[in-house]
């Protein structure tokens, strides 16, 4: 059932704040940051009759099916499993991306993710595996399936590894109603996968050529697929976005130097414009049931949406006025968009999902997805700028503590992950967690983050550990001088990229920072350098792109060795921390082994904690707790906040 707030589209349905003021309450538990989101994969049916979503509670999944008017329909247990998607096939039928960690023999017995597909159909209220239907297949699929209804029945197109007799990629369309297979093409295994129009027919294709750089787009034509766009991308390889929104090409978007191109490839080989205007654009938005590119989003703080059909652009316009001074995401909507699903979060407001009816002018909340921390316990985001030592702009985000005057305060720098992403003006729930005891957080989009212009990404080329690293730092100095924090009370926290910062804070850019936690980290460049080539080859486009960012040859470069935090471990002037998944398949749990290792022989002070089962990225709430809880622990222990 819905939660009773249903509000005028004019209004903004607000969130009730407590009686008891910020200074006075009493921080939640860290338990309540820690969960996972109470709620997610909120989707509609096309119909704009049903929704489906998923609701978690500690570490089990269960899907939820309703009715858009609150009656429930059905919950399936999943599990522990992780969900990565939901998408219907039709009113009756819901099919179920999710991923698992495996060590198959066909793999090397290495610890890969693996995607899986079920269905569970309403009417016969069962679940059905669709992914282990296709004959022959390993593994799992390799790309979120392309979901179609052709004459009334729901069909999911999968792409998985064959064995026929030698390993190929099949194009697989599996219904979901029955589980039967039919194979509708294949590619060699350089290929990267298809395109899907509303009819179900594959009308797209790539592939690239690792070794030789070598990236093209093809169109069916028959039985063949001539080449209709080629290109030599050793580094930065395009990739196929989605279907023009004319229906009669490829998107095809393709880096570069100097920005982004959006091309459009006509099936008959022209290339033109993809969008309708230059607009900054930070990614795409597809119709999933189309392929169809009908908008982009940009992202200066938060996420602008801009639609191009004026339907669609006229219904959001509508929805995002009716939530003022808060940041509307888009989750799902129905094809004539009279029905919008969105996450909206703002001041004391953690994230709450709507149901947007705007036909009927009101807004439904579905639930919350964080529902412990309350209103009052929300800290407050601002965007911070900087200027690096060497006078480069360094945007971020600040998080101060509740109830605190923002004065001398003890900081926490709070790095993201990648490198090459962003972090944006949103709830997250570590810097949320960390401003809750006291802290504020400084969340620095460093150079070399995404999201920017193409010089402030090119500028960290070469920077790892260096500049990247002395960004950071740089932030601390703006923020003493401008009397928010005091930097003798400094530290550090990271996972991933930020992970190898925490631990590069402490051992590279010494006299910052009292402590470091490292989670997820990479610790000696070489080292993994040697893993990676090993997974995916010497010559792959993922070695190349971290010998761009090290400026390294290859994995016995010495200058590796000068930015590894493990070959500097007696340098490190501050305690550490360092937590890591072992079911990690993106920075491998050696990497913090051989960092505590080296810190202990150097006699440095080194605590690890090791997260059974968990992946790269926190999925597991039980972990994540773990994580959290840990590095609160060891913060209040090293740089109290009062």
């Amino acid at each position: 059932m819905f939660r009773a707030c249903a509000v005028a589209l004019s209004l903004l349905c607000a969130t009730a704040w407590s009686a008891v003021s910020r200074a006075e309450a009493a921080p939640p538990p860290l338990s309540a940051y820690g969960a996972l989101p109470s709620i997610s994969g909120v989707t509609l049916s096309a119909d704009g009759q049903r929704l489906a979503f998923i609701s978690v509670v500690g570490d089990d999944r269960r899907l939820v099916l309703q009715s858009v008017s609150g009656e429930l329909l059905a919950t399936i247990a999943l599990g522990k499993t992780n969900i990565e998607d939901l998408i219907w096939a039709g009113p009756d039928d819901i099919v179920i991306l999710a991923s698992v960690v495996s060590a198959l023999p066909e793999f090397g017995n290495r610890k890969r993710v693996f995607w899986t597909v079920q269905s569970y159909s309403l009417s016969k209220k069962r679940l059905l595996q669709v992914s282990s239907k296709v004959p022959n297949a390993i593994g799992g699929v390799f790309d979120r399936p392309s979901v179609r209804v052709i004459d009334g029945e729901g069909y999911a197109f999968v792409r998985v590894i064959t064995v026929n007799p030698s390993p190929r990629f099949d194009l697989a369309r599996v219904s979901v109603k029955d589980g039967s297979v039919s194979i509708v093409d294949w590619s060699p295994m350089d290929g990267l996968g298809w395109l899907i129009d509303a009819q179900g027919r594959a009308v797209g294709r790539a592939r690239y050529n690792e070794v030789k750089g070598n990236w093209s787009a093809a169109v069916r034509q028959g039985a063949l697929w001539p080449d209709v766009f080629t290109t030599l991308a050793p580094l930065d390889s395009p990739y196929l976005a989605g279907l023009s929104r004319e229906d009669d090409g490829l998107v095809v978007v393709v880096p570069g130097e100097d920005g982004v191109e959006y091309a459009k490839v006509g099936y008959d080989g022209s290339v033109s414009a993809a969008l309708p205007d230059d607009k900054p654009v930070h990614t795409l938005i597809v119709d999933p049931s189309t392929s169809r590119v009908i908008g982009a989003v940009n992202v200066v703080d938060s996420s602008e949406y801009r639609f191009f059909d004026p339907v669609a652009k006229t219904a959001w316009a509508s929805v995002i006025k009716s939530f003022p001074k808060s940041r509307v995401h888009l989750t799902s909507w129905t094809p004539d968009w009279k029905k919008v699903a969105v996450l909206v979060e703002g001041p004391g407001n953690a994230g709450v999902h709507y149901l947007v009816d705007l036909a009927g002018r009101k807004a439904d909340i579905i639930g919350d997805a964080y529902p412990k921390v309350p209103a009052e316990a929300v800290a407050d985001i601002r965007p911070y700028s900087y200027k690096a030592a060497d006078g480069l702009d360094i945007p971020g985000y600040l998080t101060l503590p509740p109830g605190r005057e923002a004065k001398g305060l003890p900081l926490i720098v709070l790095p993201h992950g990648g490198p090459a992403v962003r972090d944006v003006l949103a709830f997250d729930y570590q810097a949320q967690a960390l401003a809750s005891r006291g802290y504020a957080v400084l969340q620095p989009n460093f150079r070399g983050s995404a999201g920017y212009t193409p010089a402030f990404k090119a500028a960290g080329y070469g920077e790892w550990g260096r500049k990247m690293q002395t960004d950071l730092s740089d932030g601390v100095r703006a923020l003493a001088k401008d009397g928010i924090v005091d930097p003798k009370r400094v530290c550090i926290v990271g996972w991933s990229y930020g992970g190898y910062a925490a631990m590069a804070g402490v051992t590279l850019d010494p006299g910052v920072y009292r402590c470091a936690v490292a989670g997820a980290g990479v610790s000696d460049l070489k080292r993994f350098l040697s893993w990676r080539a090993g997974r995916s080859g010497d010559s792959s486009e993922t070695v190349r792109t971290w010998n761009r960012f090290w400026a390294s040859s290859d994995e016995n470069d010495p200058r590796l060795e000068a930015i590894s935090p493990t070959r500097q471990a007696a340098r490190a002037d501050a305690p550490i921390l360092l937590i890591h998944g072992k079911n990690d398949t993106v920075v491998p749990y050696e990497q913090t082994t051989l960092l505590a290792n080296a810190l202990k022989k150097a006699g440095k002070p080194v605590e690890v904690v090791t997260l059974e089962g968990e992946d790269h990225n926190l999925s597991k709430a039980v972990t994540r707790q773990q994580s959290l809880e840990a590095t609160m622990a060891f913060l209040l222990k090293h740089n109290p906040p009062d």
